[in-house]
């Protein structure tokens, strides 16, 4: 899951409505939109990951879904992507659904990239081998919440 920890958020948000999503996706997932294509693809590859990324926020089209966890996007369906560096220096909330480390290993400081192993998530810069300066866009841990049971705020920065 997903959110922007404040309205300025949701006021900056560029959002890419274009695309369609090429497998299931949940919101938290990052994306690359393709407006060429018409698809929007998570990153397979460190390249991919380290320049401008969107994240998945669909809300509001299926009210039917009381539950956010409950929320997917299916295969063929239209995907809201919001591109991360226009909120720069803004919280977000994000669960541990969309993290390809252990809820566990997370601490507060320490850096999230967007993930090139194809699984749309975010991952844990170690400093060796995954460098968040090389990374276009980092979420910065502020604070562990209970957002969607295990959850974390984060400031989106820039390089």
């Amino acid at each position: 899951m997903f959110k922007y920890g404040t309205l300025g958020g949701l006021r900056n948000a560029k959002d890419n409505p274009r695309t369609k999503a090429v497998q299931e996706l949940f919101n938290g997932m990052v994306v690359l939109p393709d407006d060429v294509t018409g698809e929007a693809l998570v990153p397979a590859t460190a390249a991919g990951a380290k320049g401008e990324i969107y994240v998945v926020n669909n809300i509001g089209d299926k009210p039917e879904i009381r539950n956010s966890t409950d929320f997917k996007i299916e295969v063929g369906e239209f995907v809201h992507a919001d591109l991360v560096s226009a909120v720069a220096e803004l919280p977000v909330q994000i669960d541990e659904s969309v993290l390809v480390d252990a809820y566990a290993s997370v601490a507060v400081n320490d850096v999230l990239v967007a993930s090139g192993d194809g699984s749309g998530k975010w991952v844990k810069a170690d400093g060796t081998v995954i460098v968040a300066a090389e990374y276009r866009v980092n979420l910065i841990v502020t604070k562990k919440t209970t957002f969607g049971q295990n959850g974390l705020d984060a400031k989106v920065t820039t390089n």
